[in-house]
């Protein structure tokens, strides 16, 4: 027992150690994704694996991402900053394609000739919308942004699925670009494609366009002129540094298998978190508190060993939650498992105790009471606490991130104190049957009067 504490003691306090907050108390952001349409469940199954990479590159702490329902993803990020990024980025389906510009129908439809609502079916109106040098959006005298109308084929050149991979890069003129890698099979149909664009642009006299579209919004147009091969493109203009970070990040991860839209956004600050976190730790203290002075006020010495033993209890459940191996993230919900697993384990106590003082008014030594009492007295809690672990486990199975960490927390304090219950309480009170002052009655809390009746 000693061995055992001093090891709990030890993972509690190690050199420069944190315990890690969650959401609700370092503040952060969670949000509520639900599917468009119908979806089937592997196509959820990977939405949630492209979020979990979009979350693990953008170095978010133990994120906690779920599945909700048939057509829902939970999302829950600790400490982060910047808000409106993650919330763009997690979501943003990332569908990118290579479409053929027809340079004829945009320019009637920039003039105003040609109606959008008299784009032929096999066409599509696109938008891109136009930056200035630094990459700051060029708004209109009514503050709008301003957009360039872009007439494409329907049916795409080429998509994101041939690409092997992005990243960061920088054009002659200093400016962040978005550099792209085709796998084989992609490298060789951009090659293909690109010839015949070139090739059609040379028996026209027209250099024919290629837009580049990344979720319905044409990122760049650039002119193909000859044959692009070697398996590489890019994505150049006027793009701040950001957003082409952000552009870089939903390629690398590849896009969305289905179309997700924000149901619920929670927002919680930093200053709220710290608050959260200190009412729930003055709770818990309170609450300890009230228990050990009870537990003396009511059972006199073995409530003395029951206060031992609680502290006890606390070390090895603290170490538990805080061990190097697989921390738990401390969580509100969490907090109020743990004060009620005070109760838990005074409880355990309680029954063991009055176990213990019904042997004495029979009239047993304290040893002999001791050990019958304990024996009576197991059963009881053994059966109370496979109940409550096998609810916590159903509660732990269905709910969501945060009331996850009740359970979690409701489990492992469960398990400690029937622990610390049979070792740690029945260990002291061996010691203690020795003791001339421990054969008194009064001191532990029964009637002397009805101690001698009896």
């Amino acid at each position: 027992m000693v061995v055992l504490l001093g090891v709990s003691i030890f993972i509690i306090y190690p050199p420069s150690k944190k315990t890690k907050l969650g959401l609700d108390l370092q503040g952060g952001l969670e949000v509520i994704l639900q599917a468009k349409g119908n979806v089937t469940s592997d196509q959820m199954d990977q939405a949630e694996l492209v979020i979990r990479n979009r979350v693990d590159k953008l170095g978010v702490s133990e994120p906690a991402i779920s599945r909700q329902g048939s057509n829902q993803i939970s999302v829950a990020l600790a400490g982060v900053k910047n808000v409106d990024q993650a919330t763009a980025l997690i979501g943003k389906t990332a569908l990118l394609q290579f479409m053929r510009v027809d340079q004829d129908l945009t320019g009637q439809v920039a003039s105003g000739t040609l109606p959008p609502n008299k784009i032929p079916a096999d066409k599509l109106l696109l938008y891109q919308t136009l930056k200035d040098k630094d990459g700051n959006v060029i708004k209109d005298k009514n503050g709008q942004p301003e957009r360039q109308p872009m007439v494409v084929d329907k049916t795409p050149l080429l998509t994101g699925d041939a690409l092997s991979g992005a990243s960061l890069g920088w054009d002659q003129f200093n400016r962040p670009k978005v550099n792209m890698n085709f796998n084989d099979a992609g490298a060789k149909k951009f090659a293909d494609v690109t010839d015949q664009l070139a090739t059609q642009g040379a028996i026209t006299g027209q250099v024919q366009q290629m837009a580049i579209v990344l979720d319905g919004d044409v990122q760049s147009a650039p002119t193909v002129k000859d044959k692009i091969s070697g398996g590489q493109a890019e994505i150049t203009g006027n793009m701040s540094l950001q957003e082409v970070k952000d552009t870089v990040l939903v390629l690398q991860t590849g896009a969305l298998p289905v179309t997700l839209d924000t149901i619920d956004k929670n927002e919680v600050s930093a200053t709220l978190g710290q608050d959260s976190l200190r009412q729930g730790l003055i709770a818990g203290t309170i609450g300890l508190a009230v228990v050990m002075i009870f537990l003396v006020f009511y059972y006199r010495l073995l409530g003395v060993v029951a206060d031992l033993a609680l502290i006890i209890y606390g070390v090895f459940f603290y170490a538990a939650l805080t061990n190097p191996w697989h921390p738990a993230t401390l969580t509100l919900p969490g907090i109020a498992g743990m004060i009620l697993t005070v109760g838990v384990a005074a409880d355990a106590n309680v029954v063991i105790f009055e176990r213990i003082k019904e042997e004495v008014r029979k009239g047993k030594t304290i040893r002999s009471a001791v050990s019958s009492g304990y024996r009576k007295g197991f059963k009881t809690i053994l059966d109370a606490n496979v109940v409550t672990i096998i609810t916590a486990l159903i509660i732990f199975s269905l709910a969501t991130a945060g009331v996850k960490g009740f359970a979690l927390t409701l489990i492992i304090g469960v398990v400690i104190s029937m622990f610390t219950a049979v070792l740690a309480t029945r260990a002291m009170l061996g010691l203690l049957a020795n003791l001339r002052l421990f054969n008194s009655p009064a001191l532990m809390g029964i009637k002397v009067k009805k101690a001698e009746a009896q």
